[in-house]
């Protein structure tokens, strides 16, 4: 048996999801998961991870995010925006 294998899942992972603290008990969160932490309407607002550099990224409600790298994973919600209508 590999114990390594299941350290990840001994332990709580820091997140920060609009500047406020969560310990997540798995080592992968969905942007829908992200939401619902964040406590916004799930159809009206999108969850994105704050990275290094001009560009942070849009997660996806089904997009499984790794925890398990190194540091504290940074996420903000924000509404939706649309494009439609624009010439």
């Amino acid at each position: 048996m590999n114990d390594s294998a299941n350290k990840d899942n001994d332990k709580d992972f820091k997140i920060i999801v609009d500047r406020k603290h969560h310990d997540w008990p798995e080592p992968f969160i969905t942007g829908a998961q992200i939401k619902k932490l964040a406590g916004v309407d799930q159809t009206t607002y999108d969850a994105w991870q704050d990275v290094p550099g001009p560009e942070d990224l849009l997660i996806a409600d089904d997009k499984k995010v790794d925890l398990s790298e190194r540091g504290t994973e940074r996420f903000f919600t924000g509404k939706k925006t649309t494009t439609e209508g624009e010439a």
